[in-house]
């Protein structure tokens, strides 16, 4: 199943079931208006959000409509909860980083605030868990079932000066449009390991393909349990590729695709903006 969460004018968005080629969608406030009420009541809605799927995969949707992703804020707009998993070379399980700022999450076409041309973009494309309700100590098992849905991110750092470690200016994250359940990757998910071949274009140039990989997820969200529960709609944004020094370049797209070549979550398309 992937959801999407649609422009309306409010904070939180308009929840809608889009289809697994991502041509069309439609709108979900029959069962539901917003993600955050899927992640709280996952047992109830989430088959009432999958009978509509499959309804709109068979062509039988009366209201479905074409799927534009230009119209998309980030799945979950606001986090309750917003953890960094620090760097793909730690030892397993991972350490947990800082908890970021997730109360306004940017959609797939935001732009790119950027402090004049004296600014340092680093990005770096990460694989991100919205979570349920797990117990504090939950084990390995009980972990991996409460990953409810998996997002693309670009994790944005901007520095002052022309290098990487100047002081830290700004810090956003953007997400790519729809969110997938794990059952809906196929093989790119085996047992709470996910693989995702990744294509990326910088100012208009192709970058090779690369793989993005997260392996022992279920360690690592045990491990945010390990010393207190954790609640519906948090947030877990691993590991992923860096993309260092982008400079001044105008536009950065991200996208993942299955073994078929088929887009996962949408692409990622983000202009740098000069404030």
């Amino acid at each position: 199943m992937k959801l999407a969460t649609y422009q309306d004018g409010s904070r939180d968005g308009q929840l809608v079931v889009v289809s697994d080629d991502l041509t069309q969608a439609h709108h979900a406030s029959g069962i539901a208006t917003r993600l955050q009420q899927v992640l709280d009541d996952w047992t109830f809605l989430a088959p009432q959000l999958q009978d509509l799927a499959r309804t709109l995969a068979s062509g039988k949707a009366r209201h479905a409509f074409p799927f534009d992703p230009r119209l998309c804020m980030a799945p979950l707009p606001r986090a309750y909860r917003l953890v960094d998993v620090q760097g793909p070379d730690a030892p397993l399980p991972p350490p947990l980083g800082a908890e970021l700022a997730g109360d306004a999450l940017d959609g797939p076409h935001r732009a790119i605030p950027a402090d004049g041309a004296e600014t340092t973009l680093a990005l770096a494309v990460r694989p991100v868990l919205a979570l349920g309700d797990l117990p504090c100590g939950a084990v390995d098992g009980q972990a991996r079932d409460g990953v409810r849905l998996v997002l693309l991110a670009h994790h944005w750092q901007q520095r002052q000066g022309p290098g990487l470690d100047g002081p830290l200016r700004r810090s956003s994250m953007a997400f790519a449009p729809v969110a997938v359940t794990p059952d809906a990757l196929g093989r790119a998910w085996q047992r709470g390991r996910l693989s995702l071949s990744l294509r990326s274009t910088v100012a208009g140039q192709a970058e090779p393909p690369s793989d993005l990989v997260a392996a022992d997820i279920a360690a690592t969200v045990a491990e945010l349990a390990r010393a207190r529960a954790v609640r519906s709609g948090t947030l877990l944004a691993l590991p992923g590729l860096a993309r260092r020094g982008l400079g001044a370049a105008q536009q950065v797209e991200s996208d993942t695709c299955d073994a078929l070549g088929q887009s996962v979550f949408g692409a990622l398309v983000q202009a740098r903006r000069e404030d």
